[in-house]
């Protein structure tokens, strides 16, 4: 029997029978939403075959982690909303790939271990509001040397491809997108105020001092470094050109920050750039807002379940809010895009934030927005952009608009330290389902790479990164860290700029002999032998990374210590 379990909002449950229809390769389960006759909190999927016990071969694999049945307490792990919409399982009964087909934009998934056996299960969040479509979720087997992981994600991303979720990149090149691949890109966070903030809601008389750390004049001298050291091709972001600087006060962009040069520097910049065969795009924000914003309304923020306003963090313009598509934030972007690109910016447009929170819902009964709608606003905004201004980017790795999205700043927050106890491994999933799709870099502990611990250059290559440079990506005070790391590339003084431009063509150096990759997709990933990894790319290419202190032969090539290979077909 194919069940689920719906848990409703007054606090009981009740067991329905799924229905089921075999596919090509395995067979889907569904709940037609109609099935919901009550408000409910969340219906559980429970298949009775994705089940191990302790110590048996195999895995659990989600977002960027594997599971093995070895080794934990109990234990339950509910992922929230995953990076994408499918888990695999492999067990030494059975191999598949599930993957989310209905309702996607409500699901977690839920990792247990109890009395010794492992479980996984999809879990749809329902919040007690009505139900907009059937929940649905397609089992697809894998036999032979399908069986793994690697194939997991290939059936993902066939699923994606087919349904049109993405598309490759080279079937949808254009001289934006292949500047970008060529390119590595390079952030610059002009001005902030302080964060954590010292005044949770902001006025103009009481908002604190910005912090300048590059002018428009100063980013000039930067693009003049980085054209001495060789650097043909870059696209520069600006962070923090706006009104009172990064996260100052959202959805307020305007006018642009007189403190770095106002709008006649900024102009001169774009035109510079431009110039020097450069690209240049700015970092946007339509999910926040601030009370100190001139668009600021009682009525901008997302609402909770009980009417509250939805605040986030205490950052640069104070008590941070969700803000709601549509109560303004979407009009507002289609108010600034055409601005910002006759300022002179053209490239992959950065928009913050989208693709780095699950989709939310407003409760409101003035602006009701459910995650479905939310999904379908941000995939406005982001086409928007694309068309306006060449291209889209934004910062982490959730792919429910990986039809626009052609880059994004990290995928894996947690590269090196899992999220939960019961993770054991971290694997590029991610990337074998995406990369040659998205453009992508492997992790914050990956930004500024050139410049980090061996470790994280070496994962940048297993992982097909493609080049991300932030330029001041320090700037949090207090307790709070540092997630894109410590070690950090600055230009407070002319010999600062000299060091960001060495590192910057150095890494230019390196990417030229390997960016023709980011046009294939992963095909295979694995360990080969202990602390060494190959990925296998569509060519046949296979990248060889050995973490060990010692050389490794491999296929009649040395494999440096903490080195790699490339080995061409």
């Amino acid at each position: 029997m194919y069940r689920a379990i719906v848990t409703y909002t007054d606090g009981t449950s009740r067991e329905k029978e799924l229905q089921m229809r075999e596919t090509e390769r395995g067979f889907a389960v569904t709940l037609p939403c109609g099935q919901i006759e009550k408000p409910a909190e969340r219906v559980d999927f429970m298949p009775d075959y994705a089940s191990a016990r302790e110590g048996e071969e195999g895995y659990f694999a989600l977002n960027n982690d594997l599971i093995r049945f070895s080794g934990h307490e109990d234990a339950v792990y509910e992922t929230g909303y995953c990076l994408m919409h499918f888990f695999g399982v492999k067990t030494p009964r059975a191999c598949f790939a599930a993957v989310v087909t209905g309702l996607w934009s409500q699901h977690s998934f839920v990792v247990s271990r109890e009395k010794g056996v492992y479980s996984i299960h999809p879990r749809f969040v329902l919040d007690g509001q009505p139900v907009e479509e059937d929940m649905q979720v397609e089992y697809t087997f894998l036999t032979d040397k399908d069986a793994d992981y690697s194939g997991m994600a290939r059936v993902y991303r066939e699923y994606q491809l087919h349904r049109g979720g993405c598309r490759l990149i080279r079937d949808r090149m254009n001289d934006d997108l292949r500047y970008a691949m060529d390119a590595p890109e390079i952030r610059i966070r002009q001005a902030w105020k302080p964060v954590p903030t010292p005044v949770e809601e902001q006025t103009d008389e009481n908002e604190p001092p910005m912090h300048v750390a590059a002018d428009f004049e100063r980013v000039g001298k930067i693009l003049d470094a980085c054209k001495a050291h060789g650097v043909d091709k870059a696209e520069f972001c600006l962070v923090g050109w706006n009104k009172s600087g990064h996260d100052g006060r959202w959805p307020q962009a305007f006018p642009v920050e007189p403190a770095l040069g106002g709008e006649a520097g900024l102009r001169n910049l774009t035109q510079k750039a431009k110039d020097m065969g450069y690209r240049m795009v700015c970092h946007t924000n339509a999910t926040d807002c601030y009370s100190i914003s001139n668009r600021w309304s009682d009525s901008l923020p997302m609402r909770g379940r009980n009417g509250e306003m939805q605040k986030n963090a205490q950052w640069g313009g104070g008590r941070m809010y969700n803000m709601c598509p549509a109560s303004g934030g979407e009009d507002f972007m289609y108010e600034d895009l055409p601005k910002v690109r006759d300022l002179g910016f053209h490239g992959l447009h950065y928009i913050d934030v989208i693709t780095c929170v699950p989709p939310r819902r407003c409760f409101s009964q003035e602006h009701p927005c459910s995650q479905s709608d939310y999904v379908r606003s941000m995939d406005r905004i982001a086409h928007r952009a694309a068309e306006l201004m060449g291209g889209f980017q934004s910062e982490g790795a959730y792919d429910y608009i990986a039809d626009v999205c052609d880059m994004v700043l990290y995928v894996d927050f947690h590269m090196f330290h899992p999220a939960h106890p019961l993770i054991d491994e971290k694997i590029p999933m991610w990337q074998l389902v995406y990369h040659g799709i998205i453009l992508s870099n492997p992790g914050p502990a990956t930004v500024n790479y050139p410049v980090k611990d061996w470790k994280s250059q070496l994962k940048f290559v297993e992982y097909g990164g493609h080049p991300a440079i932030y330029i001041h990506s320090k700037f949090v005070g207090g307790d709070r860290s540092n997630w894109m790391g410590d070690e950090d590339l600055t230009c407070g003084s002319d010999e600062e700029i000299e060091r960001t431009a060495q590192a910057i063509g150095g890494v230019c150096e390196e990417y030229r002999n390997m960016k023709d990759l980011q046009l294939e997709t992963m095909e295979r990933h694995e360990q080969i032998a202990r602390d060494v990894f190959v990925t296998v790319y569509e060519s046949g290419t296979r990248v060889i990374c050995n973490y060990r202190d010692e050389a490794f032969e491999a296929e009649n090539v040395t494999v440096a210590p903490r080195g790699y290979a490339v080995i061409r077909p």
